[in-house]
């Protein structure tokens, strides 16, 4: 291949670069639908930044799954005394049960179902059908983090 050949196809390949590179960042009506769908798949997997990494938002709720003794009382599914692997995945759980619930979704999903029917596992073998609750506490002013409401949800399970 000759050197100039090589100049062109190094020129072409940083134009089109550059070209795909603006088709993502510029507004939305400035770029064709089809070119900015190709501008995205040229630049997110190698150049996409998730500003969250250095700056996350605060969550405006705290979510809890809780479960129900017999006698009325409710408690934390994973207790605070927990084996941390335990206190590490009541969050997430929380938060799968709740973002489901707020999407209009009134029954559990059975895999979250079984992950907190295990986690209860041997309270579950004593008192037998328990009850869950998803227990939310959200910020309603991002001015006033201090004063939230809370929001207390009974959970449904597709075999009830």
């Amino acid at each position: 291949m000759s050197p100039f050949r090589k100049r062109l196809l190094v020129i072409a390949f940083v134009g089109g670069h550059i070209l795909l590179v603006l088709a993502y960042t510029l507004p939305q009506q400035w770029v064709p639908a089809h070119l900015r769908t190709v501008g995205r798949i040229w630049v997110r997997p190698l150049f996409h930044q998730q500003w969250l990494l250095f700056a996350p938002d605060p969550e405006l709720c705290a979510n809890e799954l809780q479960v129900g003794m017999p006698n009325g009382e409710w408690r934390p599914v994973f207790a605070a005394d927990a084996y941390w692997l335990e206190r590490r995945m009541a969050r997430p759980l929380a938060d799968h049960v709740a973002h489901r619930m707020n999407h209009g979704d009134t029954i559990v999903l059975p895999v979250l179902e079984r992950a907190m029917r295990s986690a209860v596992r041997d309270i579950g073998r004593d008192v037998g059908n328990l009850e869950f609750r998803l227990v939310e506490r959200c910020v309603e002013d991002p001015a006033r983090p201090d004063r939230r409401t809370e929001r207390i949800t009974l959970l449904r399970f597709s075999d009830q």
